[in-house]
């Protein structure tokens, strides 16, 4: 039976305790911030409640939180990977891909207060938008909105 070299294999003990207590640290830091985003998306949907309306500048505070703290997720998760050879540019090219697809997907994201706002709006009764079909009485002989002909009387 071949011989164990006992030290090598306490330096890969060691390797692992010191990654494992990193990824704890990364861990918990996440974790407050996650809790803290939590706090501030709960405080996002009783001002809905109670208002009626969604607070443009609440819901950014939301949506940057949550940005910060998915990048970070994802640069926590890509340290743990390997990042030489064939897997390391793989690596290094889904990160990228996942960081901009986080970023694309909370741009769009951006429009929300607005879009849900006008909602409201228009469900409660306050806004100003018609609900039903618009008639539009025009001169008969001016030409269309559309650029087609005039309207025949």
């Amino acid at each position: 039976m071949p011989e164990r070299d006992t030290h090598r294999d306490e330096r890969f003990d060691q390797l692992g305790d010191e990654m494992s207590a990193a990824v704890t640290r990364a861990a918990s830091v996440l974790e407050e911030e996650l809790s803290a985003g939590i706090d501030s998306a709960r405080r996002l949907q009783e001002k809905l409640t109670a208002d009626r309306r969604v607070d443009p500048a609440a819901f950014d505070e939301v949506a940057g939180r949550v940005r910060r703290d998915t990048h970070a997720l994802i640069d926590m998760v890509v340290a743990q990977l390997p990042i030489t050879g064939e897997r390391g540019e793989l690596t290094r090219r889904y990160a990228a891909d996942a960081h901009d697809v986080l970023d694309s997907l909370l741009d769009l994201a951006r429009l929300t207060p607005e879009l849900a706002n006008g909602l409201i709006d228009r469900v409660s009764g306050q806004g100003h938008e018609p609900t039903g079909p618009v008639r539009v009485d025009r001169d008969p002989g001016a030409p269309a909105a559309d650029g087609g002909p005039a309207a025949v009387a």
